[in-house]
C-alpha cells in the first residue's frame, strides 16, 4: 500500500478507541509486557521503587498514550493494526526502547535478522527507521497484523513463545504457525535490507 493510501485514524477515532481499550485488564497486560521487554531485551530487572532512573513503567505507558492522542503525535495506521491495542503495544515498544537507550547508554546495539547476519544500530532513530522499513516490507509481502506485530519481539529479540503467549493471549500453536510464515519471508526481507545497504 502506497504512503498516500495509508488508512490513518483521526484524533477523534484514536481517543474513542483508547478510551474503550484501556480497561484494568489491558493496563495490567501493558505493565507485564513492559516488565518482560525490559528483562528479555535489555536484561533489566525493573525496580518498582526507583524505576529506570526515576522513570516508571506507568510513565512510559502514559507517554505512549499521549503520543497517540496529541496533535502531530504518533499515528494509528489502521491498515496495519485494526485493533488500537496492537498499535498501543507497538508504540510502547518504541517508548521503552528510547527510554532505556537514552538513560542507559549502550555502545553497540545489534539488530539480528538471520543467524550470522547482523545489522549494527548506532542510535534510536536508525533503529526505528530500520524497523519501519521491515514493517513496510512485511506489509507488502501480505503479512497479517499479528505477524507484523510479532516480528520484533519474536524474530528480532527472540522472546520465547510462552512469554508472548501469556502477554498477548495467542496460543502456542498459532505462534508456531506465525513463526513459520515469518521464516518464509525472511530471505526476501534480508534481500531488501541488503539492497538498502544495511547488511554487513
Amino acid at each position: 500500500m502506497g504512503i498516500n493510501n495509508r488508512e490513518i485514524a483521526t484524533s477523534k477515532e484514536i481517543c474513542a478507541a483508547i478510551e474503550k481499550a484501556m480497561t484494568k485488564e489491558f493496563y495490567e497486560l501493558l505493565v507485564k509486557y513492559s516488565l518482560k521487554r525490559l528483562s528479555t531485551f535489555f536484561n533489566i530487572k525493573y525496580n518498582f521503587e526507583k524505576g529506570i532512573r526515576g522513570i516508571m513503567i506507568q510513565d512510559m505507558i502514559q507517554e505512549t498514550l499521549e503520543r497517540l492522542i496529541k496533535e502531530g503525535g504518533r499515528n494509528w495506521y489502521k491498515d496495519r493494526f485494526k485493533d488500537i491495542k496492537r498499535q498501543i503495544i507497538s508504540s510502547l515498544d518504541s517508548v521503552i526502547y528510547n527510554t532505556v537507550s537514552t538513560h542507559l547508554k549502550k555502545d553497540n546495539e545489534t539488530f539480528e535478522i538471520l543467524e550470522n547476519s547482523e545489522i549494527e544500530i548506532t542510535d534510536n532513530e536508525e533503529y526505528n527507521n530500520l524497523l519501519e522499513i521491515c514493517h513496510n516490507e512485511l506489509k507488502r509481502l501480505d503479512l497479517t497484523d499479528h505477524e507484523i506485530l510479532l516480528f520484533e519481539p519474536y524474530i528480532i529479540q527472540g522472546m520465547k513463545r510462552q512469554v508472548i503467549s501469556e502477554l498477548l493471549g495467542i496460543s502456542l500453536n498459532e505462534l508456531t504457525n506465525i513463526k513459520k510464515r515469518l521464516d518464509r519471508k525472511l530471505p526476501l526481507l534480508k534481500n531488501k535490507l541488503k539492497g538498502l545497504g544495511y547488511e554487513k
